[in-house]
């Protein structure tokens, strides 16, 4: 998929190397998911690519039903029938020249699968694009079709985010794209296409028949389809052609006069309380295993910027580099922006709450696991993954189960992950952590040491003959002297690193008349808080926000640094230390979690939480900056000790070395078993308090975040609705208020005020 912050419109996935062969099994299907019908007419070479992006499904249940409209080219003639002949789920039909629409129809009508895809002949998708279609629909009752953001390309190169919310603007102007997913039976409730429109907009007319007939779409937010732009193309011939364009218009508006009084704007529905979980999935789409690596599910939180994130990356890269299939499923509903990073080495990426109903994850996962054939799952840092950890255990018996924990967080659900890691260690074949001191804690909290391992992140060493140019070129950009030093600061701008704490401990060196230069990379929520420190102390000469930047960007800038200074609040143990270390930074960092387990004391300085700590962290500094031979003493040891006990390749060994061992306990000493009914079970009971926990959030906090199960009108209430939100939650504690909110009378006036308070233009 696309990075849509810096688009590579050349990156077609008709052209692209294959990262994962997505192959059917042996495993026959009784009925086909998806048809693709596809109008063909004269198409040019561009055919081929759109051929290739459909075998790299990753739902393989498919046909694709051709309908060539009487081609008269007999080169385009000759490439479809060798196109045809290379998979026996085409098929081609022949018609005499009617039109795209009538193409469609004839399609249509000689079609079997549960879903219809409208694809064009010369468009392209992305590798999960069917399979995330059609589980959008079988989630989502309430649509009749859907369809993706669009990557045009070709003669015009840009996004296109404009969908299907747009509901009765499309009265006005179409929304895009034909390429889209449709449920067979809303097709035929529509009447198909009109066939008399056969010089474009056919399409246009398709969605407001649907409305007409009260089905409505939903746009997937992720780009997913390729729409080519091309000079010579039928659409940009009509929209050259002047008032055809505009003619078009009326007669959509005559045709469809009234409709916008009844259009239908169906919404993607709340949870329920204790919904009822569906187990049976309708999506058959038995894929072909490796036979000779591992086949690895990783159920993560997000794909952001982050020391975690780093390591599933890393991990991720690694184990691909070697042949294992990954996919990945993520949890949380954000901005992901660091998901093109991990596509680099697998397509086969879900962001569940974009596609799926939250009472879909269970059997969603359990699907995936299936179809895969998965033999590991990992699952780091995701809540909803441990909490439906026992139903998936419970339906897949014969896979081994892992997780991954960082840093205990006790402000934070007491713990934060490890304590899942802890709860839930009877469903977990083996534990890995990344320092002693976590597996220690989590024995302290009554988990089975003998199921623990610890395996120390890795880092890549850095390139030592471009140490000199690089450091040069950096300081020379940031107008930093070559002969002062500098120190660097790297991560969340956030509580646990305390950033009035460095902002202190900068102004300290500044005060005691210490000659060096800072930078502050990162970004977060108490940016502003830090900025304005800054400011008050007058460092701004001094010190530089960098805000975030790029991985590679901030390799770099470890090459032009001396220190790195992190007073951090807790740590595991930090992927910006193991970093700075491989690149020679000598690091002043606070001596929490697992981090004395890497800094040795000839290899930098450790400063304890205490009332000195100020003070130890200056004298730390001003020791360094005033024995340059000790400094450059400590640097060369960094390296060495990041080159023998912190690599890169042995921490892809280590892990696979761990999936292995964990992989000989579930044969050898089988944790105990529990039935998929009494999984399924303890599944609904975490989704019910995710549910509990998202209301709970929503009405205690001023600015609600987005949850993909809710419409975002809903969530902006005012300070009063929310205000009487409350009164009710607790005026229901009381036995008065018991006997009021039982009188359907006065809740119905209370739901009306309610929605009046959150929008008030409706009557």
């Amino acid at each position: 998929m696309i990075n849509y912050p810096e688009p590579n419109f050349s990156d077609l996935p008709g052209r692209r190397t294959v990262q994962r062969n997505y192959k059917r099994s042996t495993v026959a299907c009784e009925y086909i998911d998806v048809s693709i019908i596809t109008p063909y007419y004269n198409t040019e070479e561009f055919f081929v690519e759109t051929f290739i992006s459909l075998q790299a499904q990753s739902l393989q249940n498919w046909e694709w039903v051709i309908v060539d409209d009487g081609s008269t080219d007999q080169e385009s003639v000759n490439r479809l029938a060798k196109i045809t002949a290379k998979d026996e789920r085409i098929k081609v039909i022949r018609q005499t020249n009617a039109g795209p629409g009538a193409a469609r129809n004839t399609a249509f009508r000689n079609a079997s699968g549960r879903y219809i895809c409208l694809l064009d002949s010369d468009d392209m998708v992305e590798p999960t694009y069917l399979e995330k279609a059609v589980w959008f629909l079988d989630s989502n009752s309430e649509f009749a079709f859907c369809n993706s953001y669009s990557v045009i390309f070709g003669e015009q190169e840009y996004l296109w985010t404009t969908g299907f919310e747009r509901g009765k603007a499309h009265l006005q102007a179409n929304s895009g794209p034909p390429i889209s997913v449709i449920r067979r039976s809303a097709y035929t409730d529509c009447g198909g296409f009109d066939e008399s429109i056969r010089f474009g907009h056919e399409d246009w007319d398709f969605w407001l028949a649907m409305a007409k007939a009260g089905h409505w779409g939903y746009t997937i937010p992720e780009f997913l389809q390729w729409y080519r732009k091309r000079g010579n193309g039928r659409f940009e011939q009509i929209m050259r052609s002047g008032n055809v364009n505009a003619e078009f218009e009326r007669m959509m508006h005559r045709k469809y006069d009234g409709l916008d009084k009844h259009f239908p704007e169906p919404g993607r529905r709340y949870p329920l309380p204790y919904e009822t979980i569906e187990t049976n999935t309708l999506v058959c789409n038995p894929l072909a295993a490796n036979p000779l690596r591992r086949r690895i599910m990783f159920i993560i939180p997000w794909m952001v910027t982050g020391g975690a994130d780093r390591v599933n990356l890393d991990l991720i890269e690694g184990l691909t580099s070697k042949g294992h299939d990954i996919t990945i499923c993520a949890t949380l509903l954000v901005d992901h922006v660091w998901e093109h990073q991990f596509r680099r080495f697998t397509p086969d990426i879900f962001v569940l709450p974009r596609i799926l109903h939250a009472s879909d994850y269970p059997r969603f996962l359990a699907y995936l696991i299936q179809s895969r054939q998965i033999d590991t799952v990992v699952i780091t840092g995701s809540t909803i993954g441990y909490q439906l950890l026992p139903y998936l255990r419970a339906v897949s018996p014969s896979v081994t189960f892992v997780d991954m924990c960082h840093v205990e967080e006790l402000h934070w659900l007491n713990g934060g992950h490890p304590r899942f890691g802890v709860g839930y260690q009877d469903m977990l074949d083996l534990n890995i952590v990344t320092t002693k001191h976590l597996a220690e804690w989590m024995q302290g909290r009554g988990a089975d040491g003998t199921r623990i391992r610890v395996m120390y992140t890795g880092v890549r060493a850095v390139q030592e003959n471009r140490l000199v140019e690089v450091r040069n070129q950096v300081r020379s950009e940031l107008s930093i002297p070559a002969d002062v030093p500098l120190i660097v600061f790297a991560g969340r701008i956030c509580e646990q690193k305390r950033p009035a704490l460095l902002a202190k401990i900068l102004k300290a060196a500044h005060d005691d008349g210490l000659i060096f230069r800072a930078l502050i990379i990162g970004d977060g929520e108490q940016r502003g808080q830090l900025e304005g420190l800054l400011s008050q102390y007058q460092l701004n000469v001094n010190v530089q926000m960098l805000g975030s930047v790029s991985h590679q960007r901030w390799l770099d800038i470890l090459v032009a640094s001396d220190i790195l200074l992190m007073p951090s609040q807790y740590e595991g143990i930090s992927i910006a230390l193991l970093e700075a270390m491989a690149a020679g930074v000598v690091p002043v960092v606070a001596k929490v979690g697992g981090q004395e387990e890497i800094v040795s004391q000839n290899a930098g300085i450790l400063i304890p939480h205490g009332v000195n700590e100020l003070q130890e962290y200056l004298d730390a500094i001003r020791h360094l900056l005033s024995n340059s031979a000790e400094l450059h003493e400590m640097s060369k040891q960094c390296k060495a000790l990041a080159a023998s006990k912190l690599s890169w390749d042995g921490m892809i060994d280590n892990f696979m070395a761990l999936l292995d061992e964990a992989h000989q306990l579930r044969v050898d000493h089988p944790r105990c078993s529990i039935s998929p009914s009494f999984g399924r079970e303890l599944a609904l009971l975490s989704l019910e308090y995710k549910r509990l926990g998202e209301a709970v959030d929503w009405l205690w906090n001023t600015n609600p975040p987005h949850f993909a199960t809710v419409d975002n009108t809903l969530l902006t209430t005012s300070a009063e609705a929310q205000a009487i939100v409350k009164f009710a939650i607790f005026l229901s504690q009381t036995w008065i208020g018991r006997k009021i909110t039982r009188s359907q009378f006065l809740k119905t006036i209370g739901k009306r005020l309610l929605k009046k308070m959150v929008n008030p233009n409706v009557a």
